[in-house]
């Protein structure tokens, strides 16, 4: 009987000790949720993609190693080294709209008439051997009912040279300009893809760069806050406090590498005057897939 006692509170014991050890691994051995886990970009279907808004949630966490600088100088470093490449990456857009008019109301001769000029922002994201490409909002360079011609003006650039526009979408208020490369070696390349389908972290610092009220090369340093529904789309946006005005439209936000964050495309003065909303980078990756911009 001794015996069998000793064995029932042995097994208890050891029973004990098992699911105490498992709560151990439990409590104190998950997985960081902020390991930088790589993220997965979807595989075209006819040569598109798609995106659902639930789709954000199921991203993983990303993680800078500029997060984890303490000293103040190293850091400095980055904030200064980021501002001057997206800098490098800016250009000014300038829509030129045109339409032809009768000389005279009895007369068959026509002559062209300037109706209109627009002013806003972009970015270069990719070049090739002969050019660069830019991204900029479409209503941008939105011609409306008119003819409209292309001009944009890149760092270093002392006047406005000719762009062909390539790809525009309406709805999603999208863009890609391509200017000639000639002699221009200033220009540096947003990096497109390196935040791409990474989840933005509530607090982090994001940086936008634009043109507004045409001063060029403008940068402003604010959060990012939350993903939001606004009427203007069918999709969230990214919303920040980087301050952004009347022609910043199409310019870039970017974290603190410089990494494309979105598209700056709405502000809200009447509201609060830090209010600003972009459009996602995984948005801005549709539209360059769909459009056959990139592969």
């Amino acid at each position: 009987m001794k015996t069998k006692r000793f064995l029932i509170l042995f097994f208890i014991l050891i029973t004990t000790f098992a699911l105490v050890s498992c709560d151990f691994l439990i409590t104190f051995g998950p997985i960081d949720e902020k390991d930088n886990t790589l993220s997965t970009l979807p595989v075209p279907v006819n040569g598109t993609i798609t995106f659902d808004d639930s789709d954000y949630t199921s991203m993983p966490i990303y993680v800078s190693d500029t997060y984890s600088i303490t000293d103040i100088d190293d850091y400095n470093d980055v904030l200064f080294a980021t501002q001057e490449h997206i800098r490098h990456a800016n250009i000014e857009v300038l829509t030129t709209l045109t339409e032809d008019r009768f000389t005279l109301p009895w007369s068959d001769e026509k002559t062209t008439v300037e109706v209109g000029v627009t002013s806003g922002s972009g970015f270069v994201f990719m070049a090739d051997d002969d050019y660069f490409y830019a991204i900029t909002n479409f209503h941008v360079i939105d011609p409306g009912d008119y003819d409209a011609t292309y001009e944009i003006k890149a760092f270093g650039d002392e006047d406005f040279n000719s762009a062909t526009l390539i790809a525009y979408d309406s709805d999603i208020d999208l863009a890609v300009l391509r200017f000639a490369i000639d002699s221009r070696t200033d220009i540096e390349i947003i990096d497109i893809y390196e935040r791409l389908y990474y989840r933005f972290n509530p607090g982090e610092m994001v940086i936008a760069v634009g043109n507004p009220y045409q001063l060029f090369n403008n940068v402003t340093f604010g959060e990012f806050k939350s993903m939001e529904s606004i009427e203007n789309v069918d999709y969230k946006v990214v919303y920040h406090d980087a301050y952004i005005n009347e022609g910043s439209s199409g310019g870039a936000l970017v974290d603190v590498d410089g990494n494309l964050i979105g598209v700056n495309t709405w502000g809200i003065e009447s509201v609060d005057e830090t209010a600003s909303f972009s459009i996602p980078n995984y948005i801005v990756y549709m539209f360059l897939i769909n459009h056959g911009v990139i592969d």
